[in-house]
């Protein structure tokens, strides 16, 4: 990576215009290839990763250092990233964007979401150019690395001999939930289950909170520890029972069971697809890590050293 700084005629203008925040975030903290790397994208970057650290780490300068360089690095990364995806004519949708977004939403509680990104210190919109970025990467990695990321058949088999005892499936049930913000709330539901005035589908899709709701409150199949503590209490519940009211932050549980399956031992065609799932990523990151290590080394980077040398 050829990591030059920025002309001192250039910085110059840069630092005088951008006394205003709104003009900060336009100055250019560093070029790619000709492309600008704006203030602001560094920052969304660099404000993310520090959000990441506790306190302490927060006021050591030389871990914001560290953080500083991770953060212009992969936004420089990002950036010849994108501009090779627009060499090969490869985009992504806003449909396939929006589609991950909603699989991810689906994954939280009520108000999890928004928690995540409060602690993330990031937003909603930022969080879809993530997603956009982490698209690219995959369908560039399948389009340009293909034939270099095939796992062939003795290699599954031969991963499969040698981990064995990583092929235990643990005990899983397949449970639905209704979460609602108190106790008394929740009992009254549960009365009415119990007593046959609504069906429990029923209840979750007119009074839960949870994004499930709209599937019944349909959690599908988990295994123990997988989710939050309090659907641990479904392994204690016997088919079609209704748990009591389970507290936790995210307000009352009642919790039914509908399917139970034990743990076992994975035969190798049960375990071949996800195998093959695991070597192929293993594959991908070592190509991925090489094909970017060639993009900085053969790229022309500039660097704005008084600006970046600003930031706290």
């Amino acid at each position: 990576m050829k990591f030059w700084t920025l002309p001192f005629l250039i910085l110059i203008v840069l630092i005088g215009c951008s006394s205003k925040p709104e003009e900060k975030n336009k100055a250019v903290l560093a070029t790619a290839n000709g492309d600008p790397i704006f203030y602001s994208d560094f920052m969304a970057v660099y404000l993310q990763l520090k959000a990441e650290q506790d306190d302490i780490s927060q006021k050591n300068p030389k871990i914001i250092e560290q953080l500083k360089t991770r953060a212009l690095n992969e936004t420089i990364i990002l950036n010849l990233i994108r501009q090779e995806a627009s060499k090969h004519q490869l985009r992504v949708g806003k449909e396939q964007v929006e589609n991950r977004l909603g699989n991810w939403k689906d994954g939280y509680p009520p108000g999890g979401f928004e928690e995540m990104l409060k602690k993330q210190n990031t937003t909603e919109s930022q969080l879809k150019q993530r997603i956009e970025d982490q698209l690219l990467v995959e369908k560039i990695t399948t389009s340009l690395f293909s034939e270099e990321t095939l796992v062939p058949d003795e290699e599954v088999k031969s991963y499969f001999q040698s981990h064995q005892k990583d092929f235990v499936e643990p005990e899983r049930v397949h449970a639905f939930q209704i979460v609602v913000p108190t106790k008394e709330e929740a009992d009254k539901i549960r009365q009415e289950i119990m007593t046959g005035k609504i069906s429990f589908e029923s209840a979750a899709r007119a009074r839960s909170l949870s994004p499930d709701s709209i599937k019944g409150g349909d959690l599908g199949f988990f295994a123990k520890n997988e989710k939050i503590d309090a659907f641990n209490e479904a392994f204690n519940l016997k088919i079609n029972a209704l748990s009591k009211p389970i507290s936790s932050r995210y307000g009352f549980h009642i919790l039914k069971v509908v399917e139970k399956k034990p743990s076992k031992r994975l035969s190798f065609n049960e375990a071949k697809s996800e195998i093959v799932k695991f070597l192929k990523k293993e594959k991908e990151a070592k190509v991925y890590k090489e094909w970017v290590g060639k993009l900085l080394k053969d790229g022309e980077i500039y660097k704005n050293e008084n600006l970046f040398n600003s930031i706290l």
